[in-house]
Parts: C-alpha cells; sequence; structure tokens
C-alpha cells in the first residue's frame, strides 16, 4: 500500500491556503480532464489521482486527518509494519463517542462507486484512511449511503435540420456507436436547442453510459431568413407583373400560396401570411407569421421588338 502526498501531487506546499489549494486544483484538473484527453490513460489516472488529492485537503478536517496519519504512516511503512496494526481508533472515533469522518464522494466525481470495489477513482490508501463512508464506534466502517457506480461524462454533437422540417417536425435516423437510432425532432426546435439522449454517450467499460446531447443546427436556405418564429422569404416578380398588378402563385416552405399583387409593385415590398410561420414547441396553434418580399426580375435577353417599345414607353415618360 503507498503512501500518497497529497501536497506533491497538486504541486503545493503544506502550509498552501485553502484558495491556493482550489486554485491549483482547477487548473490541473481541466488540463487532465477526460474530455481534453479522449483515450489518454495516463491523464485518465492523473484526473483521478488530483481528485483524490483536493478530496481530502479541499476540507479542513479531512486534511488535518490527512497531516497527522499520513506523518505515521510513512514511519510504519518505512519500518516494515502492517499497515493495520496502526491505531486508526484515535483518529477515527474512540470507543463510545468520538469524531465522524464523512466522505462525500459526489463532490469530484458525481455518483463514484462503491469504496475499495473495482470502480472506485480512490487509491487503497485513501480508502484506508477515510473508508469511503462513515468512521465511528470504535473505528468500525459503517456505510452512511449506497452510492450507483459513477456516470461517464456526457457527449454533445451538432444535428443539422432543414428549416422546412420544422413547420412539421421531423424524424431522423442515426447510427450512434454502432446501433440506429431514430430521432424525433419536434416542430418549431430553435436552433442551439438541444435534444437529449439518455445513455447514448461516451461507452467506456465498467461505469455506465453518459448522455448524448443533440445540439440543432438550423439550415436556413439562400433567400430565406429567420427570426425567431418569423420566417422571411425573398420572392422574384417578373417587371411586367409588379408594373401591371396581378395574382402570383408562391411555392412556400409550408406550401403553395396565392398573392395578389397590386399595381406598380416597388422591389422589397413586403407582405405578411399571419400565423403561418414556425409553430412553438408542443403548441402548433401558436405560430409566428410568414413574410413574403419581392424582388424584382429584370428581363434578360431581349427581342428587338422589346427594346423598341420599351423606348417608346421611355419616351412618354420623358416628360414626367
Amino acid at each position: 500500500m503507498e503512501y500518497k502526498d497529497y501536497y506533491n501531487i497538486l504541486g503545493v506546499s503544506r502550509d498552501a491556503s485553502q484558495e491556493e489549494i482550489k486554485k491549483k486544483y482547477r487548473k490541473m484538473a481541466a488540463k487532465f480532464h477526460p474530455d481534453k484527453n479522449p483515450g489518454n490513460k495516463r491523464a485518465e489516472a492523473k484526473f483521478k489521482e488530483v481528485g483524490e488529492a483536493y478530496e481530502v485537503l479541499k476540507d479542513p478536517k479531512k486534511r488535518k486527518l490527512y497531516d497527522k496519519v499520513g506523518s505515521d504512516w510513512k514511519r510504519y511503512q518505512q519500518a516494515g509494519a502492517n499497515p493495520d496494526d496502526f491505531n486508526w481508533s484515535q483518529y477515527a472515533g474512540s470507543q463510545g463517542g468520538g469524531q465522524r469522518v464523512n466522505i462525500n464522494f459526489d463532490d469530484i466525481f458525481g455518483d463514484s462507486g462503491q469504496p475499495g470495489g473495482s470502480g472506485s477513482p480512490f487509491s487503497s490508501f485513501f480508502e484506508t484512511i477515510f473508508g469511503g463512508g462513515q468512521y465511528g464506534n470504535g473505528g468500525q466502517r459503517t456505510r452512511s449511503r449506497s452510492t450507483a457506480p459513477r456516470k461517464a461524462p456526457d457527449s454533445e454533437a451538432r444535428l443539422r435540420v432543414d428549416l422546412a422540417d420544422l413547420f412539421n417536425g421531423v424524424e431522423k435516423y442515426l447510427r450512434i456507436n454502432g446501433d440506429k437510432v431514430k430521432v424525433k425532432i419536434p416542430a418549431g426546435m430553435e436552433d442551439g436547442k438541444r435534444l437529449k439522449l439518455k445513455g447514448r454517450g461516451r461507452t467506456p467499460t465498467g461505469i455506465p453510459k453518459g448522455d448524448l446531447y443533440l445540439k440543432i443546427d438550423v439550415e436556413v436556405p439562400e433567400g430565406y431568413d429567420l427570426k425567431g418564429k418569423d420566417v422571411y422569404q425573398t420572392v422574384p416578380v417578373p417587371l411586367y407583373k409588379a408594373l401591371l398588378g396581378g395574382e402570383i402563385t408562391v411555392q412556400t416552405l409550408d406550401g403553395k400560396v396565392k398573392l395578389n399583387l397590386p399595381p406598380e409593385t416597388p422591389s422589397g415590398k413586403m407582405f405578411r401570411l399571419p400565423k403561418r410561420g414556425l409553430p412553438e414547441v408542443n403548441n402548433k396553434n401558436s405560430r409566428g407569421n410568414y413574410f413574403i418580399r419581392t424582388e424584382i426580375d429584370i428581363p434578360k435577353n431581349l427581342t428587338m421588338k422589346e427594346k423598341e417599345l420599351i423606348k417608346q414607353l421611355a419616351a412618354l415618360r420623358k416628360g414626367q
């Protein structure tokens, strides 16, 4: 059983303040976090070791106990004594009373597993001192509460969704960790929102899977704009139709609509279709608006006859 120098692990002096210990822990935990070092077993082991050290040194009572026991443990180890010969009762509480040492494994790792079990993130040295639970009644260990195995880190991925699919919702089939999974995107889902797939995250062995969060990335096609639940579509209008007025058929993202243009409709004219925009999630009766924005389509490849007629029109309006 190896003595652990928690001060050396965190790289702080034995008289370091609690604030110094906290800052050092955060820096090292961020450096060796599994999310930043995927598949790196050394970084994972270092991350757990740093967490174990902080679990003790962050708590003044645990730190005081460690400072006492740790120095004696070194002496006993160097003398070749059996660790079980150590008189734990002077630290863990005497018969009929004494201090009780409570360890909260969730502080660093969440649900961290049963102390001493194969899933425990703590060393045998840690658990020999603190027991992973509660000490009392002459040093006999009792279980303060049962703990579930800690869960793997959650994962996040981006899921692209066409704007048109958000009018009525859509189902997509994804391949996740080798499984074919059906994902339902509800109507009105907003860009940047997340869907949670429970237990579909990373799959390290020995611990429960994490959750997978799918971040929605709405694909807005060219010629369209999305502002909240309101949709804006730019529609080309023939020059002659804009000048003389008349009916046009517009293919919107939610079906065809007929639109009556007044004579002399300018480019950029906005027509509002009330309650034809995106619905609220889980409430299709509450919807945004759909806006049609005109863009005059200038004719190309004019014939000689057309050019002559335009010249005549220009001459007629020259004096106006």
